[in-house]
């Protein structure tokens, strides 16, 4: 696949061992072709949105609606962690074996 864009610059930086393996997940499933092409596309999607924000583009009731989102949705992590660490009632019943 050719470069369509000449790239002259390096940026560099370092994760632990649990941050690159979770990038190296992350960059199979959205299906990257490489570590640094998810890093640059990661990157810049994030100048991406930053400058649109500070255009205006993306509106506080935007914003806000994302928030309120991102709360319900730890509220259900929580509330879903808590039901998976609740002790879970043991069904001794014995299973009908038919002859």
């Amino acid at each position: 696949m050719a470069v369509l864009k000449r790239r002259s610059r390096i940026v560099s930086f370092r994760l632990s061992p649990e941050e690159y393996e979770a990038m190296k997940e992350r960059c199979i499933m959205e299906g990257a072709r490489s570590i640094s092409d998810f890093a640059r596309a990661s990157a810049c999607r994030s100048l991406t949105t930053r400058e649109s924000f500070q255009k205006g583009l993306v509106s506080e009731a935007t914003i806000h609606l994302l928030r309120a989102r991102v709360d319900e949705l730890e509220r259900e992590v929580r509330r879903l962690i808590q039901f998976m660490d609740a002790p879970q009632p043991t069904n001794h019943v014995r299973p009908v074996v038919e002859e």
